[in-house]
């Protein structure tokens, strides 16, 4: 617990976790045996219980970010090129928050199809630099992204929400909208949100920048996007045609 709360500026180079190494790998592992317990319990409380569990997941999320936000503005090291809620999975975590609160439709696709994905990627690629597990930056960022897992999760195996693709084209337009905000802050601050002007350290981007040069690493980030993407709605199109093919039999008949 040492450096629980110091600034990565202030931590030794050699104690981060390892991106892939057992510490990551069981950290890992112990997030989604989380998520598969957390669902399991969730599943079989009452409503008014449910709505409790949402609530406090959510709020925990957000709050896990504002006291980041305030610690290091506390010890000096607050920055706007850095911690404006301009990534996609802390844009994700107020979505989702409102999602909850709200129930709103497009938040909830929004959350599965734009934060799920992002949130599965930064906990299994986070890039944490020299954070050890036991500091508050990384301990945060882990839940946080937890939970940004759990929460769709939750709504599509226990309480019964469909994605549709349908709803899709609305989240795309809402996604180039901080996409494109991402890009004019970055323009005018030297900032990396998105991550659209070069790619962080130690992550897949990294060794797509290594590849194919820069801005050419964006073209395989945006081919993963699109696979992601496939493998989240054709089983939900698949579906939705099944059904639509067996309400017209009947009605045939």
């Amino acid at each position: 617990m040492k450096y629980f709360w110091e600034y990565w500026t202030d931590l030794p180079r050699d104690i981060g976790v390892k991106t892939f190494g057992p510490v990551h790998i069981a950290w890992v592992t112990v997030s989604f045996i989380i998520i598969a317990s957390t669902i399991s319990l969730y599943r079989r409380q009452n409503a008014a219980i449910k709505r409790r569990i949402q609530m406090t997941a959510a709020i925990l999320m957000v709050m896990g970010y504002v006291i980041r936000w305030i610690w290091v503005a506390v010890i000096g090291h607050y920055s706007i090129i850095t911690m404006l809620p301009l990534q996609l999975c802390i844009i994700s975590v107020f979505v989702e928050f409102i999602a909850v609160i709200s129930g709103n439709i497009i938040c909830k696709e929004f959350s599965y199809c734009l934060g799920l994905p992002g949130a599965i990627v930064a906990l299994i690629n986070p890039g944490m630099g020299p954070y050890p597990l036991l500091s508050y930056f990384y301990l945060q960022f882990a839940f946080a992204h937890t939970i940004l897992i759990l929460l769709p999760l939750i709504w599509i195996i226990v309480d019964g929400y469909r994605p549709s693709i349908h709803r899709f084209p609305q989240c795309f337009g809402i996604g180039m909208v901080f996409l494109v905000i991402a890009k004019c802050v970055n323009s005018m601050i030297g900032s990396n949100y998105m991550y659209i002007n070069y790619a962080p350290e130690d992550s897949i981007l990294k060794v797509f920048e290594i590849q194919f040069g820069n801005p050419g690493y964006l073209v395989p980030f945006a081919f993963l996007i699109i696979i992601a993407w496939l493998i989240l709605y054709i089983p939900w199109v698949v579906m939705e045609s099944k059904k639509n093919r067996i309400i017209d039999y009947r009605i045939a008949k």
